[in-house]
């Protein structure tokens, strides 16, 4: 791969110029700056690390061990007291799953292995897989759960419990159970686009989400319906649009055409959209068959407001920040490790918005013009 060979002699070219025991960059700068995952930024250390131009020590870091000159010198450190070993971490997410997904795994993988615990990732099908995987695997002293808008059944619930005492859900969806949770709902995000949208003048506006059923999504859909009780909204606001499935290949196609016959039967000049992955996806549509935007219709997305691939640097966004979701696991982690016995409260992370160039005011919009 072009990527590891990059990051190979930038790395080599590194060590040339360092003195023993001066530290690499973190991992997390190397996946970013070289565009690769953690598994592979891991493979390229090892490797040096197999030449004897680096060493790793947990709990303080990655060093360089050879000097430009040749010479060979370790970091000295005292030796602990008390030698730890670490702490295990089972990450459980379906084999079907988003970008956004794939981006806070990957985080927090990077941030157990940053903080000198260990972390395994197990994929899964469906619930009946998930248990017959679980039954082989050994105990761990923590599971992730990413599940991908799908319920959790009871007795997976249960042959988890049995591999570790400590489950951690990427999502707010599971509470009144002894599992953490951090996750985010869209009630907000839908109450904040609307409030743009009517400050724009808009009076005809819509909502696209999917008829999958999960307390986030269930929360964004409950306030949009609240909003459209009031007499101030009533006349605004269109009836929600439920789209069958969940986020996949032709998700985006199947919104523009939502968008599409809303515009023409019911004169919508605004939407607001869960669910997009690819933005960039989405753009082209929207322009090849309704014309530019927003000139034709302003559009917020409902998602992540730090993933470029869904807002595609040319979307307004409303939602959450992926990163800050994977910071808050990880935190929620360590925290029921230093308290076993503390409550279990889910927690919500804040919600963000990205100004983008998808929303425009409606001057001199009428009931009767499209």
């Amino acid at each position: 791969m072009v990527e590891l060979s990059k990051l190979q002699d930038h790395l080599r070219d590194l060590a040339a110029k360092a003195l023993p025991g001066d530290r690499l960059p973190p991992v997390r700068d190397l996946m970013r700056d070289f565009s690769l995952s953690q598994p592979n930024v891991q493979r390229v250390l090892a490797d040096l690390k197999h030449e004897g131009v680096i060493s790793a020590q947990i709990g303080r870091g990655t060093f360089f061990v050879k000097g430009g000159d040749g010479s060979v010198e370790l970091p000295v450190e005292k030796p602990p007291l008390v030698k730890q070993r670490g702490r295990s971490v089972m990450l459980l997410r379906r084999v079907l799953s988003t970008g956004r997904a794939r981006f806070v795994a990957d985080d927090v993988q990077n941030r157990i292995l940053q903080s000198g615990d260990l972390a395994l990732e197990v994929a899964y099908s469906d619930a009946d897989h998930a248990k017959q995987v679980l039954q082989g695997m050994p105990r761990f002293d923590a599971c992730l759960v990413q599940n991908f808008f799908e319920k959790l059944p009871i007795d997976m619930l249960t042959a988890i419990r049995k591999k570790t005492d400590t489950v951690v859900v990427d999502g707010a969806w599971l509470m009144g159970t002894d599992v953490d949770a951090v996750g985010f709902e869209w009630g907000e995000p839908v109450a904040r686009a609307i409030d743009l949208l009517v400050q724009q003048g808009h009076r005809r506006i819509g909502y696209i989400t999917t008829a999958s059923s999960f307390l986030a999504n269930e929360l964004g859909k409950l306030r949009y319906r609240r909003l459209r009780q009031r007499p101030e909204f009533a006349d605004r606001l269109l009836e929600i649009v439920e789209l069958s499935k969940l986020p996949h290949a032709d998700y985006e196609q199947l919104v523009v055409e939502q968008i599409r016959a809303a515009k023409d039967q019911h004169k919508m000049t605004a939407v607001l959209v869960w669910g997009v992955e690819n933005g960039a996806v989405l753009r082209s549509l929207l322009e090849r068959h309704l014309g530019t935007i927003p000139a034709r219709m302003s559009v917020v997305l409902l998602g992540r407001t730090d993933l470029v691939a869904e807002h595609a640097d040319f979307f307004t966004m409303i939602g959450y920040s992926s990163a800050e979701q994977g910071a808050a696991l990880h935190a929620k982690l360590l925290h029921r490790w230093a308290n076993p016995s503390a409550p279990y409260v889910p927690e919500f992370v804040p919600m963000h918005e990205r100004s983008g160039q998808t929303v425009a005011p409606m001057n001199g919009w009428r009931t009767d013009t499209g």
